[in-house]
């Protein structure tokens, strides 16, 4: 087949765009007889005798005062928790803070202190006023103290 190379470029565009379009929805063939024609709101609606109504409406009255009773148990509870509570919560007890000896400077050495403990030099440089200090030499890890 002798193409000329003109007519290439259009012909692989329309191949390209060919593939690419969906084809059109097809209905199915229909060999069963045709269903029943759609109702109407008016026509879906049934009627109910009188006593199912009685019975209908005898159900949605004791939900409503099921509703009712409940909230009345929450208001009950609610205003119980109120007046049982104090007004003001108590306040947790917290442990007592354990007060930690003063170290005491060395004369001459700024920078240095005593361990209140073991009565060692201890360089305190770096460290503020009143703060937990703790001589590294020292074994026992509970002896700390504060700097002057």
């Amino acid at each position: 087949m002798n193409i000329p190379k003109k007519m290439l470029l259009p012909l692989g565009a329309f191949a390209i765009l060919g593939a690419c379009a969906p084809y059109p929805p097809q209905a199915p063939p229909s060999t069963k007889p045709q269903a029943a024609p759609q109702l109407t709101p008016e026509q879906k609606q049934q009627a109910i005798t009188d006593k199912k109504q009685r019975d209908l409406e005898k159900r949605r009255r004791l939900a409503r005062e099921k509703k009712r009773r409940e909230a009345r148990r929450r208001e009950a509870r609610r205003r119980e928790a109120q007046n049982s509570t104090p007004s003001a919560p108590p306040k947790p007890k917290t442990p007592p803070k354990p007060n930690y000896p003063t170290a005491s400077s060395v004369p001459g050495k700024p920078g240095f202190v005593f361990n209140p403990y073991t009565h060692n030099i201890v360089d305190v440089k770096g460290i503020g006023s009143g703060k937990l200090c703790r001589d590294p030499e020292d074994g026992d890890s509970t002896h700390k103290f504060r700097v002057p």
